[in-house]
């Protein structure tokens, strides 16, 4: 069985005990008494333990576990430590990554997999709390083989975690959703129901609990090797294939959706500037 554990390297650091200090507050001891005698209360100078670690104020010092949820540091170290723990680095040289396989840009690449699945934590559907690494990625955007850069392609913006069920359910056309990155790198994710409801997906995600991880970038999606066109091949008889025509009605209602959710967020902005009326 494989367990998954998340965490940032300054958290794998032993900590360093700091020396007792000499102002410490003196507390009383009381020795076992024998035959019923009370001798004099002594007094020793007891400190709690403290230690001091590297981290900065975007280092959170814990760790998650998929399925479980947040572990301790000191629990991070100790499972680093067990015989068959592999620590693996998302991004060791800090240099931008590949975000799909060379051969298949519809593929994230290993990096763009782990990303996004500690990014998310969990299937990304409201109420849904199925583990990332049990999940599937799903491109949000329905993904054009034919012709990428119209949608769908396989970066960090245009991926979410998905558990198997839900990915259906948004495959079948039970739902709509949509991802876009906010003003601070955040992922967000939105739901659209068949009856007209909006839901707004978690307010907080991996990147909340280890901040670190928006510092990790890829490099841009590369256009995919279309095979040299075949002799005699038929002409199509339809403008465009029925999957390409629901790919495009489903881009047309997203971006419907943005719009409308746009007017909102600048509503909202307005009132909070003018106040709230005065009746």
């Amino acid at each position: 069985m494989i367990i998954h554990v998340i965490t940032e390297a300054a958290t794998l650091e032993e900590p360093e005990t700091e020396p007792e200090s000499e102002d410490a507050e003196p507390v009383a001891v009381e020795p076992d008494s024998a035959e019923g005698s009370e001798p004099e209360p002594k007094t020793k100078l007891a400190t709690e333990p403290t230690t001091k670690r590297a981290y900065s104020p975007r280092h959170s010092g814990v760790g998650f576990m998929d399925g479980y949820g947040v572990i301790s540091g000191d629990y991070v170290r100790e499972l680093a430590k067990r015989a068959g723990a592999v620590i693996r680095p998302i991004n060791p040289n800090g240099k931008p990554l590949r975000p799909h396989l060379p051969s298949d840009p519809y593929r994230p690449s290993t990096a763009m997999n782990l990303f996004i699945r500690i990014r998310d934590g969990y299937c990304t559907v409201p109420g849904c709390d199925k583990p990332a690494f049990a999940g599937d990625l799903d491109h949000v955007h329905e993904y054009d083989h034919d012709n990428p850069a119209a949608g769908g392609q396989t970066t960090a913006a245009g991926l979410a975690t998905k558990c198997r069920m839900h990915h259906q359910m948004k495959t079948d056309g039970v739902f709509l959703d949509d991802q876009y990155i906010d003003e601070n790198g955040k992922a967000r994710q939105v739901f659209y129901t068949q009856n007209g409801t909006t839901i707004h997906g978690y307010a907080e995600s991996g990147d909340d609990l280890f901040p670190t991880l928006r510092d990790i970038t890829f490099t841009d999606p590369q256009p995919p090797k279309h095979p040299p066109p075949q002799p005699n091949t038929p002409s199509p008889t339809r403008r465009r294939p029925r999957l390409a025509d629901t790919h495009a009605r489903r881009r047309q209602e997203r971006e419907r959706n943005r719009k409308a959710l746009g007017g909102e967020h600048a509503d909202q902005a307005r009132l909070g500037a003018e106040g709230p009326p005065p009746f």
